[in-house]
């Protein structure tokens, strides 16, 4: 886990009665926390019905998925941002100031192996296609690990960018709130499409000519 102290800032706000002073009493912890479920498996879908997962132009699945080896490594990561608060009221004006007190970035992994069932009768090659199909899987959790820093400096800019905000309306909070949510959810989409890119590049290393050759030589030779 990724853990970043953000620095602390005030904004100085003209209100009825006199001047509020909005301030951050203590910087916002920001966190960023990559995770992987374990890896499951399948083993009830022919090889035909594994060339299906790729059809049509945009793919649901993970880059880098492929059944050119009879097997196929399904995975997205799922990104969730939480965002607590820090809240100062002024019930005499119906107005508050508002910071971040803390912001969690959760990445899961959920990585899931299928292999064609024509090969559900050799040992020999469907671990060769399993330990393909993990290449892939581990490249998922690498890149994840790595750009864990970049996601939170990239929160960490967005937050500090923004110090403490307000004094607003108590009915403004709602709507105000759901903007600085979006914010840092725009930081951590700045960085998800090289996170992508990066995850491609990696894993078109895994999937060379010489790699689909070794597996496709152990099933043949398993077969006779």
């Amino acid at each position: 886990m990724l853990e970043l102290d953000t620095i602390a800032t005030g904004l100085l706000v003209l209100a009825a009665g006199g001047a509020v002073q909005c301030g951050v009493p203590k910087a916002p912890h920001i966190s960023v926390t990559p995770s992987s479920a374990p890896i499951q498996y399948e083993f009830s879908l022919s090889a035909q019905e594994l060339s299906r997962f790729q059809t049509g132009t945009v793919s649901p699945y993970a880059p880098g998925a492929d059944t050119t080896t009879g097997g196929l490594r399904h995975d997205q990561p799922a990104v969730k941002t939480e965002v607590r608060w820090g809240l100062m009221k002024y019930d005499d004006r119906q107005i508050a100031c508002l910071w971040y007190e803390a912001i969690n970035v959760k990445i899961d992994l959920s990585p899931k192996i299928y292999i064609a069932k024509e090969h559900a009768n050799s040992q020999v090659c469907r671990q060769a296609i399993i330990a393909h199909e993990i290449k892939h899987v581990d490249v998922d959790r690498a890149v994840i690990n790595n750009y864990a820093m970049s996601i939170g400096t990239a929160v960490k800019q967005a937050v500090d960018g923004i110090g403490a905000m307000g004094p607003y309306n108590y009915h403004e909070l709602e709507n105000v709130q759901k903007e600085l949510v979006g914010h840092i959810e725009s930081a951590v989409d700045s960085r998800k499409f090289l996170l992508v890119q990066e995850m491609s590049r990696r894993q078109g290393q895994v999937d060379t000519l010489e790699e689909y050759e070794r597996v496709s030589k152990m099933c043949e030779e398993s077969k006779r």
